[in-house]
């Protein structure tokens, strides 16, 4: 491992192209995860679509995923509207 570090230190086009590729590695094993977590996601939805149009019980976890996802969108439209809020102010002059 050492005499790998120093090669790649002592060649800084292999250890640039070794970076590239470490970071290609992550981006396609994240890609991946994040397809895994929205197939979960699409199977939540439908058993919840399920659950309402069968009539069925519908479990707490579910009013608080609702609950939760509700505050966060809440949350995030307002952090956007005050960001557009402070990009339309006049600029100030700093002193």
């Amino acid at each position: 491992m050492e005499k790998t570090v120093e090669y790649l230190s002592n060649h800084p086009v292999f250890f640039v192209i070794a970076v590239i590729i470490a970071v290609m590695i992550l981006f396609s094993w994240l890609k991946k995860i994040v397809e895994l977590l929205l197939m979960v996601a699409a199977l939540v939805v439908l058993y919840a679509a399920y659950l309402y149009l069968s009539g069925g019980h519908v479990p707490e976890l579910f009013r608080s995923i609702e609950q939760f996802f509700s505050h966060w969108f809440h949350a995030f439209g307002d952090t956007i509207s005050w960001l557009f809020n402070l990009l339309k102010s006049p600029k100030r002059e700093l002193l």
